[in-house]
């Protein structure tokens, strides 16, 4: 069997498919790659901020003036109490909602005079036919 020029154009083909397939995955797996015709943009250097100080576990002491000047520092002071309670010149209103229910009773009995019908034999030979009307409508013709 001899090989036509047809083989060899879809040998190439092929070959030119395996190819492209491996040069599309060397890009993604590696985008810095040296194929990758559109590499990304290089990351910019980390920027370093300067960080806060560290903060004192404990406050420093601070000097607090006492009445009497600065030479008089022997005072201490009574403990301060909390006011009485006051009667105020006014009254804030106090609004309850309290939910309002009307009933209504809706079920109530009423008493029917509604005859039941029995059946009684009847001494005829022949059955009692009876016709039921019907309706017929007319469908309008085209």
């Amino acid at each position: 069997m001899k090989m036509s020029f047809w083989d060899v154009l879809s040998i190439l083909g092929l070959l030119s498919i395996c190819l492209l397939g491996a040069v599309f995955t060397s890009i993604f797996v590696s985008p810095n790659n040296f194929l990758n015709p559109f590499p990304p943009p290089s990351l910019p250097d980390i920027v370093a901020i300067p960080t806060s100080s560290p903060t004192l576990l404990k406050l420093p002491p601070t000097w607090t003036s006492t009445p009497g000047g600065e030479g008089d520092a022997t005072i201490t002071l009574a403990p301060s109490q909390t006011m009485p309670p006051t009667s105020t010149s006014f009254q804030l209103a106090t609004f309850t909602p309290t939910p309002t229910y009307t009933f209504t009773p809706s079920n109530t009995f009423t008493p029917s005079n509604t005859p039941t019908v029995t059946k009684t034999p009847t001494r005829s030979r022949t059955p009692t036919v009876t016709l039921t009307p019907t309706l017929t409508t007319a469908v309008p013709g085209p």
